[in-house]
């Protein structure tokens, strides 16, 4: 039963507890648990002391893609240690007595009102729509990063608990696939961690390792030392030295006994023989056997995977309060512009241009317009392209006609501006700003439109994909 001190000044209904206005439900071990029903409630708290129970419920709660559910105030009453990064992660708080309520009311109050701040539009992708769910959590509770745990529920062995929730653990590699898609789209930075090697079949990491035969993959095999007398130069194994009275070693060629290692004789190197097909070999194969689908491969070709901490950038803080649009949504190319895979091939010629001519300058330059999506779903889908392509004309009517321009989503722009002195360079950035924050101050009720701009010198010492990089991290950081 539960019971809850009068000093609480709670008002306790079966499993309900109300303080001060905040609805509370108590979930007990093992009673029936419908998601539909936690609806109305405020907080929900779980009697933790089964792991496996609070593990289920939690997942069936921050899996589900319904704000109402997966943003949910969850606390944990009596928790059992464990290791489980589900339980350890996704809670808010821990209580060990119902005493303790009204200790919680005040945060509940500041999750939901920092959920009010965010902003519910459905990306259409997939990988759009479980990144704007996580990026949601995080930011209604200050969660700065993805940080990876070990997890023996996880096929990979890691799991980032915010996200991996969404997925089953044999769907690890889907977890993985987010998050390179959240790093492609600038949302993330990641800061290695750990690097772990996957079956190249399933892409699970739980892999036995065995030293087999080259001949016949066999992994019955005996090793014995390899023996170099010095006197008659024989070598061969330590069996062909030894005899059946005792332990003193002879050579089989001049039948001399060997006192002295590293005098009489030293071991260069040991032999294997294979016990299943009776051959010898100096060296033996390493593979690996996934024990999820028995793919049975050589550890050279199993997949090298870096597991990463990842650091939210400022675009990725914004996409919980502004929403996001999927790149892929700005589908044809804009016109006076070019794609990003193209746009680094330019500055790889450009890049050439300046080897052979030391005179040119050119500067690479990326522009963020942070609050931008904010003015997209204000004007709707329909209307936001047409923005898109008119915020393109303007930056193109401000530089020449050999640059470059790379839309890599609606919020941020790549230029390159060639054969400019960086006089010059400063003068076009200052311009297109004024320009373009007036023009969107007159045309849409003086919208105050935030946007930062990063440029440095293309250098001729380093590739294209690395200077990109290196501005874009100064820029998201």
């Amino acid at each position: 039963m539960l019971s809850v001190s009068k000093s609480t000044k709670a008002i306790i209904e079966g499993n309900k507890i109300d303080v001060d206005n905040t609805l509370f439900y108590v979930i007990e071990s093992y009673t029936e648990f419908k998601l539909e029903h936690m609806m109305g409630y405020d907080a929900l708290i779980i009697d933790a002391q089964d792991n496996f129970f609070t593990r289920h419920i939690l997942k069936k709660l921050r899996s589900s893609f319904n704000h109402e559910y997966y943003l949910k105030p969850i606390f944990l009453l009596n928790p059992r240690e464990t290791n489980d990064p589900i339980v350890k992660g996704l809670n808010d708080g821990i209580i060990f007595s119902l005493d303790q309520v009204t200790e919680l009311t005040n945060k509940v109050k500041q999750l939901f009102f920092n959920s009010t701040q965010i902003s519910y539009n459905t990306p259409l992708t997939f990988e759009a729509q479980v990144v704007k769910k996580v990026f949601d959590y995080m930011f209604t509770r200050d969660i700065k990063s993805l940080t990876p745990m070990v997890d023996m529920n996880s096929s990979v062995g890691f799991s980032w608990p915010e996200i991996s929730v969404n997925f089953e653990a044999h769907e690890d590699a889907q977890v993985l696939e987010i998050l390179d898609y959240a790093e492609r789209e600038g949302y993330v930075w990641p800061d290695f961690e750990e690097r772990v090697y996957l079956c190249n079949n399933c892409y699970n990491g739980y892999l036995m390792y065995r030293e087999v035969c080259p001949h016949c993959n066999s992994s019955h095999i005996s090793s014995q030392d390899l023996v170099h007398h010095f006197p008659c130069a024989y070598v061969g194994p330590i069996a062909d030295f030894k005899n059946t009275i005792d332990n003193t070693l002879s050579c089989p060629k001049c039948h001399k006994n060997l006192r002295h290692i590293g005098v009489d004789y030293d071991k260069p190197s040991v032999i294997n023989h294979c016990n299943s097909c009776d051959k010898s070999f100096q060296d033996f194969y390493i593979k690996a056997k996934c024990l999820s689908c028995s793919n049975d491969v050589e550890v050279q070709y199993l997949i090298s995977k870096n597991i990463y901490k990842y650091k939210l950038t400022k675009k990725g803080r914004a996409v919980a309060v502004s929403g996001m649009m999927n790149a892929a949504e700005v589908v044809e190319e804009i016109q006076g512009t070019i794609a990003l895979d193209t746009y680094k091939i330019m500055l790889h010629y450009q890049i050439e241009r300046m080897r052979n001519n030391k005179s040119l300058k050119s500067f690479i330059m990326i522009m963020n317009l942070e609050n931008i999506f904010e003015l997209y779903n204000k004007i709707g889908n329909k209307a936001y392209r047409k923005l898109l392509e008119d915020i393109v004309m303007l930056v193109r009517e401000n530089i020449t006609p050999s640059d470059y321009i790379s839309i890599e989503s609606q919020s941020t722009m790549h230029l390159c501006l060639n054969d400019v002195e960086p006089y010059h360079v400063d003068y076009m950035v200052r311009t297109i700003t004024h320009k373009l924050k007036k023009t969107i101050a007159d045309n849409f009720n003086n919208f105050e439109l935030v946007m930062r701009i990063e440029q440095q010198q293309l250098q001729s010492s380093t590739s294209a994909d690395k200077q990109i990089i290196a501005l874009s991290k100064i820029l998201f950081e």
